[in-house]
């Protein structure tokens, strides 16, 4: 409902999340409820964010250049300039290419290690029976054992379970997700016992356009492609479930997303060349953290989702299970739960004892690396009913695990590892993603030993290059709640941009706000959409429009609450919040079409 006072965008805020502290205008709040006089239901407290996550992400775009990618987004206090667009590899940068990721040639003419597969994996024929090929995939690496240096569709166990050396990492996300960017997802117990991705189902997944939710992670990405036309080159991912919401290319080139059923995205491009590929993508939250919920069992799962593996290994993966307790009746939550305990109990050491079947020896011995404890994992999960997922990088393996409910969809597993030392390259200009839900699942002694600086880092006991987690904090607020003083809070909010100065030669302008509520508790989100035409009511289409928060008896603008651009058809949309330390009153929201050529600045009324 939107309350309209005159011809302005009137907004009542009532208490402060999660403190309830006072009320106005006949309205009352109780607990999580606040109620009109008459005793209807104004207005339910949406649950807090995991994490203490603050409201959606503010996208600030130059304010005469207008739409496509925002210079810079900002949340929680933090400020991530765009990526730079030039073409040139950074050193040790990957790029992604038809047949895998290859490492550029370093300024002194070497090769940085990456990519290419080792002295004698040469690719095989054709792949494991009933396994197809990722899309512009001639054939997947051989009998490669280890996938994670290129982006081959298809793993095999091994029984090198010692502690490796030194480990190469490529950061493209900003924040950064490292150790856990996906180069690779596989789906799928192959007849031999390999995993792999299977016969790929594609869907074309569409730019959405910059519009940020307070349930999903907003991400930077900046990459090197080798486009070949018609063919679907690999692109890495911060979730399964990415949305892309913008791109630019650098020279200019045409692109198509698309997306496999294991999560595993791709890009088309007409144009032969290589390309600097831009890109705004985001996730839900849920996706790095969250806790599983009870009262489900492996029925819950739907069939489409449900795992079926080869009867050999469908037997195996049963008495494994078995081994441990576990049985497909019991409780999602427990059958999960001990699944990440046992697996993260594994250590690097000597093989375990050796049988004829590699698996039932790596899921019983506890012994291996980050790709052992994934490979056994994703097998016994999946004899269980449990849909699971191996994924991988360069440096790193871990596991995805399908999770029902009201909430459904897929987690983020870390596992542990073991290496001497992670080497991470590109994060000089980045932050490290903080997710915001927590690890639900127990850390076993060995599983906490691996753990470096406190974060999970590839098992490896050093690491080099790691970004910070906080790059600079905006200044504190000059007042508090608590003062009295009706603009505390206010320094919470970026300031405004500076709206284009007016020009006689300039287009005449107007611009319209809706708000999708009018009376609601601090911290929860917003949606304000509206149009700028120009005086004879024809589309205004470029340039962007922000939404600021105004002290309603002064006309004072408190600051920005969001920042968007306008479309082909002149409107805009965008979420925002209000901070939760803004005095409970009644405040007005107006927005301001910032100008561009050959266009005025304008303000709702």
């Amino acid at each position: 409902m939107v309350a309209v006072t005159g011809s302005r965008r009137r907004l009542l805020l009532l208490v402060l999340a999660p403190t309830l502290c006072g009320w106005a205008v006949g309205a009352r709040a109780q607990g999580d409820v606040s109620t009109a006089p008459d005793g209807r239901v104004l207005h339910r407290r949406l649950p807090p964010p995991p994490g203490g996550a603050s409201g959606p992400p503010v996208f600030v775009y130059d304010p005469r250049r207008g739409g496509g990618l925002p210079q810079e987004l900002q949340r929680d206090g933090q400020a991530l300039p765009a990526p730079e667009t030039g073409a040139q590899p950074e050193p040790g940068e990957v790029i992604y290419a038809r047949d895998g990721s290859t490492a550029p040639e370093m300024p002194d003419g070497s090769e940085a290690a990456a990519g290419a597969p080792p002295d004698g994996a040469a690719p095989d024929g054709a792949p494991p029976e009933g396994v197809a090929p990722a899309p512009g995939e001639v054939s997947p690496f051989g009998e490669r054992m280890d996938p994670r240096q290129g982006l081959g569709s298809r793993a095999l166990p091994d029984r090198d379970t010692e502690k490796e050396g030194t480990l190469g990492y490529h950061a493209v996300f900003d924040p950064s997700v490292v150790p856990f960017k996906r180069n690779r997802a596989l789906d799928v117990v192959s007849p031999d016992g390999s995993l792999a991705l299977g016969t790929p189902r594609l869907e074309v997944v569409r730019p959405v356009g910059n519009h940020g939710s307070a349930d999903r992670e907003v991400f930077w990405g900046s990459v090197l492609v080798d486009g070949r036309p018609g063919q679907d080159i690999p692109l890495p991912s911060v979730a399964p479930s990415a949305r892309i919401l913008s791109y630019e290319t650098t020279p200019r080139t045409a692109l198509t997303f698309v997306r496999d059923q294991a999560g595993n995205f791709y890009v088309r491009t007409t144009v032969p060349g290589r390309f600097r590929l831009i890109f705004l993508t985001d996730a839900p939250s849920s996706y790095f953290g969250r806790s599983v919920p009870l009262g489900h069992t492996v029925r819950d799962v739907p069939s489409e989702l449900r795992p079926r593996l080869p009867s050999e290994y469908a037997g195996r993966a049963l008495a494994v299970a078995s081994r441990l307790g576990l049985d497909p009746s019991m409780p999602y939550d427990r059958l999960v739960g001990a699944l990440v305990r046992h697996f993260r109990d594994f250590e690097p050491g000597d093989p375990p004892p050796e049988s004829d079947d590699i698996y039932t020896d790596l899921a019983l011995g506890k012994r291996g690396i980050c790709r052992h404890r994934a490979y056994a994992f994703v097998v016994t999960a999946q004899g269980l009913g449990i849909p699971a997922r191996y994924v991988f990088n360069e440096a790193h393996v871990f596991v995805e695990v399908w999770i029902p409910g009201r909430d459904a969809g897929w987690l983020r597993v870390d596992l542990g590892g073991g290496a001497e030392r992670l080497v991470i390259r590109g994060t000089e200009d980045k932050l490290r993603h903080r997710p915001r839900g927590r690890d639900p699942f127990e850390r076993p002694e060995p599983y906490v030993r691996a753990l470096a600086e406190g974060q999970s880092s590839a098992g490896a006991s050093t690491i080099e290059g790691l970004p910070p987690v906080r790059r600079r904090e905006r200044a504190p607020a000059s007042g508090s709640a608590t003062t009295g003083d009706p603009l505390a809070g206010a320094a919470l909010l970026p300031p405004p941009v500076a709206r284009r100065e007016a020009r006689n030669d300039l287009l005449a302008t107007r611009t319209s706000l809706t708000l999708s509520e009018s009376l609601v508790f601090r911290g929860d989100p917003l949606e304000g959409s509206g149009r700028v035409v120009d005086a004879d009511g024809h589309p205004v289409t470029i340039g962007s429009v922000q939404l600021l928060l105004v002290d309603g008896p002064g006309g004072r603008a408190l600051g920005l609450l969001a920042l968007t651009a306008l479309d082909a058809a002149g409107r805009f949309r965008t979420s925002f919040t209000v901070p939760p330390d803004q005095r409970p009153g009644g405040y007005e929201v107006v927005a301001e079409f910032l100008g561009a050529d050959p266009y005025a600045a304008s303000r709702s009324p």
